[in-house]
Order: C-alpha cells, then structure tokens, then sequence
C-alpha cells in the first residue's frame, strides 16, 4: 500500500513540476516577457528534474525549498492589477501548494519505508 501511495505522491509532483514549466513559458509567448526570465524561473526546477524522475529523497528536498520562491511569486502575481497574470498567479499558487504537499509526503513515505527496511 505504501509503494502505491508514493506512486501516486510521485505522479502528482511530476504533474505539478511540468504544469510549473508550462506556466512559465506562457507569458512569454503571450506578453513581453523575455527569455531570460523564463530561464531564470525553469532552470533551478529543470536541475532538479532527472532526480524527480527516479524518485531521489535528495532532489525532493531541493525541490521543496524551490517550491517555496515560486510559492511567493504567484502570492506576488495575484495582486497584479493585470487580469492574465492574476490568473497565472492563482494556478501557480495551487500548483506550488499542491506540490509543496506532495513533496513533504512522499519524504515522509519514503523514510517509513527505510525504517521497516
């Protein structure tokens, strides 16, 4: 039961990463933003990205201290006075807690594992 329970924590947060990415990505096609900054806000989660693939407790931590910058800036683009960015800031604020959650449990999972091993 527990190994299905970290598939599933394990699915979510990839789910969550890659909607992180894609979120990032459209203001730049949308707006002026600039590639740069689009560099600035993927590169720290496409780092992480091989060790979430194989499920590393290491990559996991990282990623939860990661969450929390992209978690202040969504917070941050919710009080845009700009509609399109406004929205954006509410689905990366929901994607941030939701991956914030996920991370947490999957370590917790992870480590019960350990310990009966």
């Amino acid at each position: 039961m527990a190994n299905f329970t970290d598939l599933k924590f394990h699915h979510l947060i990839l789910v969550c990463c890659l909607g992180l990415l894609v979120l990032f990505v459209i203001p730049v096609f949308v707006t002026d933003s600039s590639i740069g900054l689009w560099l600035m806000q993927s590169l720290p989660l496409l780092v992480t990205l091989p060790g979430l693939l194989h499920n590393k407790p290491r990559s996991l931590q990282w990623l939860g201290f990661l969450v929390l910058f992209y978690l202040l800036q969504g917070i941050l683009q919710i009080f845009t006075p700009l509609l399109f960015i406004h929205i954006i800031g509410i689905i990366t604020t929901l994607f941030c807690v939701l991956l914030f959650t996920a991370v947490i449990f999957s370590l917790k999972t992870q480590k019960r594992l350990v310990a009966k091993e």
